[in-house]
């Protein structure tokens, strides 16, 4: 395959617009073709059918682009590509064995990330970034991508020029100027729909009356959004990655953060004290009056902010403040409460579990709070020892450890804890919250039906939320055909099926 070397000799930004336009038709020759069969792809593979085996298929397509691209470009690919191609199939893989759709979602907006991340790691001289220029960098390429929507169509229109010299172009044009109209009209429709009801009603009713295809519609526009946002996106990247400037690094006057964490620090040294004598080694003594769930719920949400912000506040002195011991030493000890607050905030959250059960939100958080001390355990070694490789530690460790609540079937053991503990709160009366119980994904039908054998399964299977649960998952039970082909959804099917057989 030929390369294309764009930009080598010549910044892109100084180019004439002949040179742009010459550029622009030799990458329409072959993105766009690449970027059109992958849309088709993504459409085919996604389109009602946020769970189905066919994910997997635009997952292997996703890491096929790529490395065309790298290629296409002649980027040379880095050695650790494959950590994040890896992952990426992994999550393509973890969809198709989960029912949950939270974590469906998940999965595709962190394989969107990680695709952006790879582009921007092979494109762009990365070295020193931190976890916040990377973010950055991230969403600054997706508002770049945005900006370039008009790419294709100016790409395209170099490239039919390039082919069909002498001839009469109006007829391109025109193709042009209705493809470009296309999206912009979709969102005009709709802002004029929300800014004035009697627009939209008469819309609604033309529509109505045409009986346009609305899923064929769908279609296009998932189309439409494959294509543009895979070639924009490569476009912004391949033209600006290399116009970054690596971070400035450490610059910013010490003095002004020692002023700022001295007194944080104080505080947070006398808040970690008071948690390890009253909660830690007092047994969790508490005001009168005041029970655990009150206590749990009061201090959580309040605990964990704290912690993310500093988490990002230690990362972003360690980053651009110049080094001194003060405060390294202030680090070192706002890092350390943040640990004892991280403790704090997990036995909270389990205290609440106590009293009100497992739910997937406060599984989630309960992550959250091991990734931020996982995180805050190599900020303190990146304090301790610079050259630490914090952004690599940190990334590996993420990841591993989303991809093991991704693979785990988190709904289960859900289940099966809230159908064995009740609240300790409750005086001895059962407490289980069947009406969360049923809202549940197919990954708890195992753990429902192993219960179900402890407790007698005939007059078990005959309670309303029961019945409740196989309703909610009923359209999952009946799918068919290998595109939306999901394993949790086929191993409850055959469970549920045979309890309506019994």
């Amino acid at each position: 395959m030929e390369e294309i070397m764009i930009g080598r000799e010549m910044n892109p930004k100084e180019m004439i617009p002949e040179e742009e336009n010459q550029e622009g038709a030799k990458i329409f020759g072959k993105l766009a073709g690449a970027s059109l069969l992958y849309a088709l792809v993504y459409t085919g593979c996604l389109f009602e059918n946020v769970m189905g085996l066919a994910s997997v298929l635009w997952v292997a397509s996703s890491v096929w682009y790529v490395r065309f691209v790298f290629r296409m470009f002649g980027e040379k690919e880095r050695r650790d590509n494959g950590i994040v191609l890896g992952m990426i199939v992994l999550l393509g893989i973890s969809t198709v064995l989960t029912g949950n759709e939270w974590i469906g979602w998940m999965n595709d907006l962190i394989i969107f990330v990680l695709l952006v991340g790879i582009l921007l790691h092979n494109f762009a001289q990365d070295t020193g970034w931190n976890f916040g220029k990377y973010l950055a960098e991230i969403v600054a390429a997706v508002c770049g991508a945005v900006c370039f929507i008009g790419k294709p169509f100016a790409d395209g229109g170099a490239f039919y020029r390039s082919k069909k010299t002498g001839e009469s172009h109006a007829g391109w044009y025109v193709l042009i100027g209705i493809c470009a109209a296309v999206p912009c009209l979709m969102v005009l429709v709709l802002l004029l729909m929300s800014a004035d009801m009697v627009f939209a009603d008469l819309l609604v009713r033309f529509a109505g009356v045409f009986r346009f295809p609305v899923k064929l519609l769908r279609i296009l526009l998932m189309l439409v959004f494959g294509f543009l946002s895979s070639y924009c996106g490569v476009r912004y990247v391949q033209k600006h990655a290399a116009d970054i400037k690596p971070s400035a690094g450490k610059t910013a006057e010490p003095l002004i953060a020692i002023a700022f964490t001295a007194p944080i620090a104080v505080l947070y040294l006398l808040f970690s004290a008071i948690q390890i004598v009253y909660l830690f080694i007092g047994n969790m003594q508490l005001p009168a009056g005041v029970t655990y769930a009150e206590y749990a719920r009061r201090g959580f949400f309040q605990l964990l902010f704290v912690c993310v912000l500093n988490l990002a506040a230690v990362l972003f002195i360690q980053s651009y403040f110049k080094e001194n011991r003060v405060l390294k030493a202030l680090l070192l000890a706002i890092s350390g409460c943040t640990l004892i607050m991280t403790a704090s905030s997990a036995c909270r959250m389990l205290l609440y579990i106590r009293a009100y059960q497992l739910t997937f939100l406060r599984v989630s958080v309960l992550v959250a709070l091991a990734v931020i001390a996982l995180l805050m355990a190599g900020v303190i070694a990146k304090i301790v020892k610079p050259q630490f490789p914090l952004f690599r530690y940190g990334f590996v460790l993420a990841g591993a450890v989303y991809l093991v609540f991704a693979f785990s079937h988190v709904d289960y053991f859900i289940a099966a804890y809230n159908l064995t503990h009740t609240s300790w709160e409750a005086s001895g009366e059962e407490t289980v919250d069947y009406s969360y119980l049923y809202t549940l994904s197919t990954d708890a039908a195992p753990a429902i039906e192993k219960y179900a054998g402890k407790s007698g399964a005939a007059d078990y299977r005959k309670q309303g939320w029961y019945q409740l649960y196989c309703e909610a998952n009923e359209e999952a039970l009946n799918e068919t055909g290998l595109r939306t082909y999901n394993v949790s959804h086929a191993v409850a099917k055959q469970l549920l099926m045979e309890d309506n057989r019994e």
